[in-house]
């Protein structure tokens, strides 16, 4: 939960960048839209813990800010900061995506467990090979 607390700010930090410096174009305005729908997407699926989910929505914003840029419709300051938001955004998500990972539980060495191969309790009784060898019915 500490973690998310986090990443909250920085999702608000990149809606901030976003829609404060945005174009004043009717291209602008329409672009300020999309990135915030994107960033809105982020932020619903951090608070609800899917970070996986955020972190695509993440990409998807990062690929939308690169089409912009090449397009002309944003200006290079702008992706600049728009880029340092997203990359504080993607240190927040991992950060809490690896808190909310469960630890793995330590396996135990298998001393206790003689059900494996080799942990017989009939160690040289096998009967294979023993048997009427050369006694048949000729």
């Amino acid at each position: 939960m500490i973690r998310l607390r986090k990443i909250v700010p920085a999702t608000a930090l990149a809606v901030s960048l976003m829609l404060g410096l945005g174009a004043c174009s009717a291209t602008g305005a329409q672009l300020d839209a999309t990135l915030h729908e994107s960033v809105v997407a982020i932020a619903e699926r951090a608070n609800a813990g899917d970070y996986p989910g955020a972190l695509a929505e993440l990409a998807l914003l990062d690929r939308d800010v690169s089409a912009a840029s090449d397009d002309g419709r944003l200006d290079a300051d702008r992706e600049q900061q728009i880029r340092a938001a997203i990359d504080a955004v993607r240190a927040d998500l991992e950060a809490a995506e690896v808190a909310s990972t469960p630890a793995p539980t330590p396996a135990t060495d298998g001393d206790d467990d003689d059900s494996g191969p080799g942990n017989s309790d009939d160690k040289g009784k096998d009967d294979k090979g023993k048997g009427d060898k050369g006694k048949g019915d000729d």
